[in-house]
């Protein structure tokens, strides 16, 4: 599907893609971020699956209204569920600017965040930037155990990222309130930050649409179940490859903290999209030497 242009004909900075499910009240918190931040010429994509459509909320409307009014633009898709990776392939079909946000619906974003994920992808051309969003539920349960961490010192670059290889367990940063209390003991001055080293970034990610699509983006999903985990850790697994990757401290992101509803009723998965990661490997990622 072709992407169309904004009204007037001038393409948005950054599309933001929100899918959600049954979320009525997490969304309109991830919209107030949204609606807040410095770069306003967004264009927003809203997907929502499940009983509820998102435009039935008359303050997830409002909000969509200020984006218009502050130079964005907002559309609202309702579907019949066929798991994430599937709404995720389906909102990519929608984004018309190159940089395109992948933003869960229980994240809120201070307003600086988009402006900076932007200027770290312009500034690397990697293939995705993040900033995890913390569970400040955590706040007074800090774990240096778990905040071992990786800085860029020069350009992001290409690696690649075994399952329970080198690298693996930099996942363990993004668990409780652990990169929140990272930023604490870094303390650095307003408006600064720092670039990171990550196995994979959840939730709120800045992908380039053009190298996203060039690894086949989320067309994987067919091979999937309706209930499945892991499809964000085999695109971005495939950009590291190809492009490298990384991840930005201070994030300015919170969690809602509200249940997955990604997993079936039971609260489990029928199927790991990682266990597609060799074969996709081998189709997308170019051998050298």
């Amino acid at each position: 599907m072709s992407p169309k242009a904004s009204e007037g004909g001038v393409l948005a900075t950054v599309s933001v893609l929100i899918p959600t499910y049954e979320r009525a009240a997490s969304l309109v918190m991830t919209l107030s971020g949204v609606a807040a931040q410095t770069v306003t010429d967004l264009q927003v994509v809203v997907s929502s699956q499940g009983r509820h459509k998102a435009e039935d909320s008359p303050v997830a409307r409002a909000l969509g209204r200020v984006i218009e009014a502050r130079g964005g633009s907002i559309e609202w898709h309702h579907r019949e569920p066929r798991g994430i990776a599937e709404q995720r392939h389906f909102l990519l079909g929608r984004a018309e600017a190159d940089p395109v946000l992948f933003l869960d619906d229980d994240v809120f974003i201070e307003p600086f965040v988009i402006e900076r994920l932007l200027s770290v992808l312009e500034a690397e051309g990697c293939g995705f930037v993040g900033a995890f969003p913390v569970g400040l539920t955590f706040v007074d349960d800090v774990r240096p155990e778990q905040q071992k961490i990786e800085y860029w010192k020069g350009p992001v670059q290409p690696e690649a990222i075994e399952k329970d290889g080198p690298g693996w367990e930099r996942w363990q940063l993004h668990r409780a309130a652990n990169l929140y209390h990272l930023a604490q003991k870094l303390a650095l001055p307003p408006g600064e930050f720092l670039r990171y080293k990550v196995a994979w970034i959840a939730a709120c990610v800045l992908y380039s649409r053009k190298k996203l699509l060039e690894i086949g983006g989320f067309s994987f999903w067919e091979r999937l179940p309706r209930y499945h985990k892991a499809e964000d850790i085999v695109v971005q697994n495939l950009l590291m490859r190809r492009y490298g990757g990384c991840g930005v401290v201070p994030s300015g992101t919170y969690h809602s903290q509200v249940e997955t509803t990604t997993f079936s009723p039971e609260g489990t998965v029928d199927a790991d999209a990682v266990d597609l990661l060799p074969e996709l490997v081998e189709r997308y990622v170019p051998r050298i030497g």
